[in-house]
């Protein structure tokens, strides 16, 4: 299990400040490029000067030439986060050009968390896309739902990597025992004023219940 902070900010000093604070509580920083404003070849070597952790690359524009820019330039990107949804080709395209970067194919459910049926749908076509590392993220409605996916992890991370979590209240539980079913990765922000998601921890408070788990 790995504890990847993400950031996602919108000004790229904003994203080298939170990149030099993570650097000592993590072991993966996921980087939202796309939402970046300012980005450029400047601050693209501020951002290999000051990182030496493997890099995750969210990818919420699904601009080939682009991802395709960011991948050469920039130092230590190690997972490139494509949706589900993304056109197949660049997937492939992708794969074939680095394929020393790990691919996570990503599903995501704001409303709720699907049928044990649906996700089993869903993981088959993560499979054929040839993800590397499967993820899901659902929104739990009650706790039910979080134990399923949990139930799900433990099955699936026996045969492969992959990282399932739940939204919101009723899916904290995922956030703070998803490693010991399987997750890959765990994701916790800095401060809570950056959180990417509903329902999780900061990295000092994920860092404290692992503990206490252990």
């Amino acid at each position: 299990m790995k504890l990847c902070v993400p950031i996602k900010r919108n000004k790229i000093n904003a994203v080298l400040g939170e990149m030099k604070k993570a650097q000592k509580h993590c072991d993966v920083i996921e980087i939202w490029l796309d939402e970046i404003k300012d980005l450029n070849a400047k601050s693209l070597n501020e951002i290999n000067k000051i990182n030496s952790l493997p890099l995750l690359y969210k990818v919420t524009k699904p601009d080939l030439a682009k991802i395709k820019q960011l991948l050469k330039n920039i130092k230590n990107i190690a997972y490139l986060d494509l949706d589900i949804y993304c056109d197949t080709s660049i997937i492939k395209k992708i794969k074939k050009a680095f394929p020393q970067i790990k691919i996570i194919i990503s599903y995501h459910d704001f409303k709720k968390t699907p049928s044990e049926k649906e996700l089993n749908r869903i993981i088959q076509k993560m499979i054929f896309l040839q993800a590397d590392i499967l993820k899901i993220a659902t929104h739990a409605r009650k706790v039910e739902d979080s134990l399923r996916i949990l139930a799900l992890l433990s099955h699936i991370g026996k045969q492969q990597k992959a990282i399932f979590l739940c939204m919101g209240k009723h899916g904290r539980i995922t956030r703070t025992t998803g490693h010991l079913f399987g997750n890959y990765l765990m994701y916790a922000p800095m401060r809570a004023a950056h959180f990417t998601a509903l329902g999780q921890l900061t990295i000092s408070e994920l860092k404290k219940i692992l503990q206490s788990i252990n």
